[in-house]
């Protein structure tokens, strides 16, 4: 597994389906970067209004996207909802070693643990205080930084279906994605992601 360095980048773009969907289109129709970046900032593909976010969006989305081999960025969109949801946390994850971390170390946890199937906000606190003890660039972060990831990481959570809102809980969701995608994953040596976001060993 390639580690980078930990980055809050997610707390500015979570999840973003529809737009990934959009970029992922492109991808597939043969556009280069440059190609993708034309079409989403200056031709506003995208519909962003702010010029800063466009590009801010654009840009993750397709670093993200670029993780992917042809065969899961044509399953990302072509396959059923589920199975492409789950796609775009695995993306999430390949490029932000945090948020895959936060995945095998917590979310994978009360997925395996049948007395205890959800994450607190304390959850997410003592995640983030541990990194903070053990990662000098997690260390520097605010305050205000970790609200802002806890609710990044809480909104992908949701929207991908790993897990739904209750109060400010969030009950953990075990997927079921395609098995000729699982299988793709694992034989590509990433079964961590699997676990991490599938439970099992």
């Amino acid at each position: 597994m390639n580690r980078k360095p930990y980055s809050s980048a997610i707390k500015k773009t979570p999840f973003k389906y529809p737009i990934a969907k959009k970029i992922a289109k492109l991808m597939l129709e043969g556009l280069d970067h440059d190609e993708v970046y034309n079409k989403c900032f200056n031709e506003n593909y995208v519909e962003i209004e702010s010029e800063e976010r466009r590009r801010e969006v654009t840009n993750v989305l397709y670093n993200r996207l670029s993780s992917l081999d042809e065969f899961l960025l044509k399953q990302f969109y072509n396959g059923d909802v589920a199975t492409s949801k789950f796609i775009l946390v695995y993306a999430i994850a390949k490029t932000d070693t945090l948020f895959f971390d936060f995945l095998f170390e917590r979310y994978r946890d009360a997925l395996m643990n049948q007395e205890r199937n959800y994450l607190s906000i304390d959850d997410f606190d003592d995640f983030f205080e541990s990194k903070k003890q053990s990662d000098l660039i997690v260390a520097k972060w605010g305050k205000f930084t970790l609200q802002c990831l806890t609710k990044g990481y809480r909104n992908i959570l949701v929207d991908s279906g790993l897990g739904k809102r209750e109060r400010k809980t969030i009950i953990v969701e075990r997927m079921m994605i395609h098995p000729e995608v699982e299988e793709h994953i694992r034989l590509m040596g990433d079964n961590d992601y699997l676990k991490a976001a599938l439970g099992g060993d």
